[in-house]
């Protein structure tokens, strides 16, 4: 993107301004959403948790695709503010450009009040009266192509600012309607669950890991391979976490959802990630996705379309925040839908 040190400070800060307030008023709980009420409210415990289970991974998988267009968001935000600033300096220059040409045009013709016929009257002979005239035509001709010119890129600049508002525009509906889609979704958990936890008491527990030690996330790891550098940190900050909730949008230091995580664990080594688990997937190395190949700090990937990234830690085992109304936790690594692994390191 090009340098805006020429725009004006108070017009840019207008502009982010006016775009934070836009994109503030898109976030989760900005307006009241109508009540999604459950189709067949569920007869058992066991049923609620279930379904709190199933919109749970459907939460997941929206989850990552707002924090995807949140990532479109931005970066047409910064597209369309260059080519808006790009179309005014053309504007500018147009205005310029014709004002300059108005007044050679005035300055050419107070000599020759009465056009041709005073040129006529002064001219010392018909050829001088023919080059005078000559002269008068290549002169506006000149400053007609170069206004034509000008005025080509203008219109190029303009529609490229047109395109990109369109652009932003569709983003910002792509977003909004993510979000209305994730609220309704968090709006049925929390009527599932109420009824879940008005059913059992007991399965609660078991909805939630099994128990208060795998609430905590903090099980039983074993030896871990040895780890230095910027894996090591990474994994060691990620092991940090364990226990705090999985709340979309969240990257730390209190909550997390997945993609949160791996970008506050690698972050603290010193490696800038996107905010989505499938952006991330570009990001290092590829490596095979085999126990026999993997190394702590590795990230690993899951499902098709990718929607959800943990941290292999060694022996088999991922620390990684699951999804709603769960912690951070270290879990066995979920082979069957492990679709790739990459290595930053």
């Amino acid at each position: 993107m090009a340098s805006n040190r020429h725009t004006p400070l108070l017009v840019r800060l207008a502009v982010v301004s006016a775009i934070s307030a836009m994109t503030l008023g898109l976030l989760p709980g900005a307006g009241q959403a109508t009540p999604v009420q459950p189709v067949t409210a569920p007869k058992t415990a066991s049923e609620a948790a279930q379904k709190v289970q199933q919109l749970g991974d459907q939460l997941e998988v929206l989850s990552e695709e707002v924090n995807g267009a949140r990532i479109r968001v931005a970066k047409l935000q910064q597209t369309a503010l260059a080519a808006t600033r790009q179309a005014k300096v053309a504007d500018q220059q147009y205005a310029t450009l014709s004002v300059e040409v108005a007044k050679i045009v005035r300055t050419t013709y107070q000599s020759a009040p009465f056009g041709q016929f005073t040129t006529l009257m002064t001219s010392a002979s018909p050829q001088d009266f023919l080059e005078q005239l000559s002269t008068l035509e290549r002169m506006s001709e000149q400053h007609s192509r170069t206004i034509s010119a000008v005025l080509r890129v203008k219109q190029q600049l303009d529609q490229a600012r047109d395109k990109a508002k369109k652009a932003l525009a569709a983003a910002h509906r792509e977003y909004i309607a993510a979000v209305t889609k994730k609220n309704r979704l968090d709006q049925q958990i929390v009527q599932y669950k109420a009824i879940y936890n008005r059913l059992s008491a007991q399965e609660r527990a078991q909805l939630n890991g099994g128990g208060s030690a795998t609430r905590s996330g903090r099980i039983p790891v074993g030896n871990l391979p040895p780890m230095s550098g910027r894996a090591k940190i990474a994994v060691d900050t990620a092991m940090a976490q364990l226990g705090k909730p999985y709340i979309w949008g969240a990257a730390g230091p209190g909550s997390f959802d997945c993609s949160g995580l791996t970008m506050y664990a690698w972050g603290k080594a010193g490696v800038s990630l996107p905010h989505q688990s499938a952006e991330q997937y570009g990001y290092g190395t590829h490596v095979p996705a085999d126990l026999a190949y993997l190394k702590p700090g590795d990230l690993l990937f899951f499902y098709s379309p990718i929607h959800h990234v943990a941290i292999y830690i060694g022996n088999g085992m991922q620390v990684h925040a699951p999804t709603s109304g769960d912690v951070v936790r270290v879990a066995g690594v979920d082979w069957p839908n492990l679709v790739g692994a990459t290595r930053l390191s």
